[in-house]
């Protein structure tokens, strides 16, 4: 290794530093993913002397699922943390109630937290100050993780430096990893703890002699960290269990084998042991998985590989860079040329394997084939452990494989540089790392705070404004607060799956006294809420007891019509201020009147006006049968009244099995049926043996509503099924947007039932 590979080694890891420091500078606090949850757990620790929490207790605490984390990287924030003040937590961790966490809408909301622009900026103090400490732990573990991947890379390519510098720069400077570097969560020291596990490996498995004690001690020591800072780490025993056994075979001797697998073993124990055996005393099981998932919750239906070969879009942006809660994108073309340059590598690295294995190559191919083949293998296993958790949560995030982010930069560098000339191979993946740099120095000003940045409050609002002027008090008072200076609807015409925008003008007339959400519905013409937006005003950004008299702003509010939405039908457009804590809303004046009808009525048309099927839709059941249509005998009803919904089916193939068809009218909260149908189609007349692909079959199920149906709003719902054997129900699955099958059931319109309503016409 020259003295130009040092320099470039040591200004890697230096603007490695810079930029997490810098992003976690830049990106406002609670705004990474789970960080809310993350730095809880840090902050529990500090306040309550390092006594871990119970998942499982009542409600889950602030810490949320992180609570069943194994706890290393917790306890090491908290050290670092334990000398300030954070009594003011919950001041500043003011949770935003309606988040669309996950979810890129045209209208913003996407703030996890309401966060107090006096109480973030310069200087820190509280629990700001301790965010930022904490997120400052998290950039230099980022450090420690790129340095790992020049080891490793050296280790197993000891005669080709350019592929070890190459693949630290493509880790160093990957924007989600620095985004996530520098946040407040546990997956910065797995990272580190795995290159440094991959690396003991390697030079293991390289080892010409029976190593001395210290290797199995040091070995021991890692990988106890490990076994305490992530679940996921557990994989690396059996890497850890061959490498000894490479080694035994290798030098003739079974000391590498047992003494060092007793010592590395017994290390392991003693660092991480304790932490599962608390977890079977507390809740059975040495994971404390079961406690963990009844937390964060589980896919209502398994994914199988269709349903998680859709989501391939959402894993691989947020291994580019993905950012806030995963809702905060890149330009698409960023996406593009990352995904091109992602290919090439893997082709590229697959490519040189290939030669490696079969040796038949004029090619030298540098490097150690036992090392290499570790690199190979630690990102497939840890590949294959995210698919099975991915099937069971919704967990489809690139950045969960940085665990593997090492040897991954490792494939990318050499599937780039191995097929050039070698003095062309630093200028090639310099070139890569380089665009990973622009991209990471830009994204904090370009994408990042501007998703955050609060709406201009000193709008001096066009002189003429479309709408009517309407006054908001609060309840009891007599002066207005808030005036909606004028709004627009758009468009006055549109079908199901389709949006509307509201651009709304508002003025603050008096300092409101509480925090209010604001609403927009959208009613059909039985009266019932088609689509609906919650939120906070101004993008989501604003709570409104810090807003001062004399403000103004606009803002657009986007609600999107469901697929679902019955239609033809006129739509109404209302909208008002409530308080989520009370229930209670403004008044449109003092004496009374909660929400404002907009003008103009929208006019809903049905999806496709070419087949005369009524609601068309296209759910595909399996790639057996597609729902084309459905229509409702009523959409208000009384408990015991007869209902009537009529599906319109389409065989795809001819089919072997006779299935039935279920209609439901369920509460969507509780999923307790208060009426439906089981049969084959057309009341047991059409069996799907029967059918004739691409003919249209006319299903009808009427039923009866249970006489003792709480007044309330009920969604219709559809599912197929068969059974193998008595009591065995095996539902056909709904395909998904790109062929993905996400559930068995499909939800039509809405229906309302009221104890003194009679059924009327939809």
């Amino acid at each position: 290794m020259t003295s130009l590979h040092r320099l470039l080694l040591i200004g890697t890891l230096t603007a490695n530093l810079l930029l997490g420091i810098g992003y976690s500078i830049l990106t406002p606090i609670f705004e990474t993913p789970d960080e809310m949850w993350h730095y809880a757990m840090v902050q529990h620790l500090t306040a309550n002397g390092f006594a871990l929490p119970v998942l499982g207790e009542g409600e889950a605490g602030p810490w949320a699922q992180e609570g069943g984390q194994p706890p290393l990287y917790y306890m090491l924030a908290a050290l670092g943390t334990l000398f300030i003040d954070t009594a003011d937590f919950p001041a500043v961790r003011q949770v935003n109630p309606h988040a669309d966490l996950g979810l890129m809408r045209a209208d913003g909301n996407i703030n996890v937290v309401m966060h107090d622009p006096a109480r973030e900026a310069l200087p820190w103090y509280g629990t700001v100050l301790a965010v930022h400490v904490a997120r400052l732990f998290s950039a230099l573990l980022g450090v420690g993780t790129v340095l790992t991947t020049f080891l490793i890379g050296r280790e197993v390519f000891p005669e080709w430096p350019e592929v070890a510098l190459g693949a630290a720069a493509l880790n160093a400077f990957l924007p989600m990893f620095l985004f996530i570097s520098g946040a407040v969560n546990n997956d910065n020291l797995s990272n580190l703890l795995a290159g440094l596990m991959l690396w003991q490996i390697a030079r293991l498995v390289n080892a010409r002699s029976v190593p001395g004690w210290g290797v199995y001690a040091t070995l021991g020591v890692t990988l106890g960290a490990a076994m305490l800072a992530k679940l996921s780490l557990g994989f690396l025993l059996p890497l850890v269990g061959l490498a000894l056994l490479a080694v035994s075979l290798r030098v003739k001797d079974w000391r590498p084998l047992v003494i060092g697998g007793s010592i590395v073993g017994g290390l392991t124990v003693l660092i991480a042991g304790w932490w599962y055996l608390r977890n079977v005393q507390l809740y059975g099981d040495p994971t404390g998985l079961d406690a963990f998932l009844g937390v964060i919750g589980v896919r209502s239906v398994p994914a199988d590989l269709a349903q998680l070969w859709s989501e391939r879009d959402s894993f691989l942006r947020s291994w580019w860079g993905l950012f806030g809660s995963m809702d905060v994108p890149l330009p698409e073309a960023l996406y593009t040329v990352f995904n091109t340059l992602g290919g090439a590598g893997l082709i590229g690295f697959a490519a040189y394997v290939l030669a490696r294995l079969v040796g038949r190559t004029a090619m030298p191919l540098r490097g150690r084939i036992l090392p290499l083949l570790l690199i190979v293998a630690w990102p497939v296993v840890a590949f294959i452990a995210l698919l099975r958790w991915t099937s069971i949560t919704w967990a489809s995030q690139g950045r969960l494989m940085f665990i593997a982010i090492g040897p991954i930069s490792l494939w990318m560098a050499v599937g780039l540089m191995w097929w050039w000339r070698r003095r062309w191979q630093p200028y090639l993946v310099g070139g890569v790392a380089a665009l990973f740099l622009m991209v990471a120095v830009v994204a904090p000003f370009a994408w990042i705070q501007p998703a955050y940045a609060l709406p201009p409050l000193d709008d001096p609002l066009p002189a003429v404004l479309p709408g009517t002027e309407q006054d908001f008090y609060e309840p009891g008072g007599s002066v207005p607060v808030l005036r909606l200076r004028g709004y627009e609807v758009q468009p006055t015409s549109l079908r199901p799956g389709e949006t509307l925008t509201l651009t709304l003008y508002w003025e603050v007339l008096q300092p409101p006294s509480r925090r209010w959400s604001l609403f927009v519905h959208v009613l059909d013409s039985a009266d019932l809420i088609v689509a609906q937006r919650d939120r906070y005003p101004g993008w989501g950004l604003l709570a409104t007891e810090r807003l001062i008299g004399g403000e103004r702003w606009s803002e657009s509010v986007v609600v999107e019509v469901p697929d679902a939405a019955y239609a033809p039908d006129v739509l109404q457009v209302a909208l008002g201020l409530y308080d989520l804590a009370t229930g209670e809303r403004m008044l449109l004046t003092a004496a009374g009147g909660d929400q404002l009808l907009l003008e103009p009525v929208i006019t809903l048309q049905p999806s496709d006006d070419s087949t005369g099927i009524p609601n068309p839709r296209h759910d595909d059941f399996g790639g057996v049968m597609v729902l084309r249509g459905y229509e409702v005998s009523a959409r208000r009803a009384a408990p015991g009244d007869a209902v009537t919904v009529t599906l319109y089916w389409e065989g795809q193939r001819r089919i072997e099995r006779d299935y039935t068809v279920f209609v439901h009218v369920l509460d969507p909260v509780t999923t307790t049926i208060y009426g439906g149908s089981d049969a084959y189609p057309a009341t047991w007349a059409a069996p799907t043996s029967t059918w004739t692909p691409g003919e249209t079959v006319v299903d009808a199920h009427t039923f009866t509503l249970d006489p003792e149906t709480p007044p309330g709003v009920y969604q219709i719902e559809v599912g197929v099924y068969w059974m193998p054997e008595d009591g065995v129900f095996e539902r056909l699955r709904v395909a998904a947007p790109y062929g993905g099958q996400s559930t068995d059931v499909v939800y039509l319109s809405q229906m309302a039932v009221n104890s003194n309503t009679g059924g009327d016409a939809p």
